[in-house]
């Protein structure tokens, strides 16, 4: 069995500021934002959505927990 492996090229910051856009416009319409984006396909677009919305979860979290930190610290 042959085993198909992929090597998708990082995003730039263009591809990203057209996937924040379209993702405002079309919603998670993923066919759509890939028309947009022509090195893009489908499926890369909806697994760079859930990865970026996963990453942005992330964050939150840490920027949440800095906060409480810098709280306690000052008391």
């Amino acid at each position: 069995m042959n085993v198909i492996k992929r090597y998708w090229n990082k995003w730039t910051e263009q591809e990203e500021r057209i996937f924040e856009k379209a993702l405002k416009e079309f919603g998670k319409d993923f066919q759509a934002i890939s028309d947009l984006l022509k090195d893009r396909s489908y499926r890369q677009v909806r697994i760079h959505y859930y990865n970026s919305k996963q990453q942005h979860k992330k964050q939150q979290y840490q920027d949440k927990e800095q906060y409480q930190l810098i709280c306690y610290d000052t008391v």
